[in-house]
């Protein structure tokens, strides 16, 4: 009986920590980046009731993006788990993040603060081209 607790206790300790991480993580502004050879966009994303808008940002690879994020109708995050980004927005508030998007690819982000019925679906993507 021992062995089966021991074994349980280590299996869900595994499984815990084996979903918890992103498959990739980079530097929102990666050391050495020289900022002033590299080009520029900004966008407003309001984080809002369930919803961000917009939710989809299309740039070209190799730009550092400039996001300035609101929050309306209640406590919503901004997070950016390939670039280690988790920004509370409280209602009202409004925060500037900046990460380099050096990479073809899709970049999702998803409000980390539970926010009501609908928070599961706030999610969004950064699609570099």
């Amino acid at each position: 009986m021992k062995y089966v607790v021991i074994s349980c206790a280590l299996l869900i300790v595994l499984l815990t920590y084996s979903g918890c991480s992103s498959s990739r993580e980079l530097a929102a502004i990666p050391p050495g980046l020289d900022l002033s050879t590299v080009p520029r966009e900004s966008f407003t994303v309001t984080a809002e009731r369930f919803r961000f808008t917009p939710d989809e940002i299309h740039v070209k690879a190799g730009t550092l993006l400039r996001l300035e994020l609101k929050g309306t109708g209640g406590t919503h995050s901004f997070k950016v788990s390939d670039f280690g980004i988790d920004e509370p927005l409280d209602e009202g508030e409004s925060k500037t993040v900046e990460l380099y998007v050096g990479q073809k690819g899709e970049y999702p982000f998803r409000c980390s603060h539970f926010c009501g019925i609908g928070h599961f679906g706030m999610k969004g993507k950064i699609i570099a081209e």
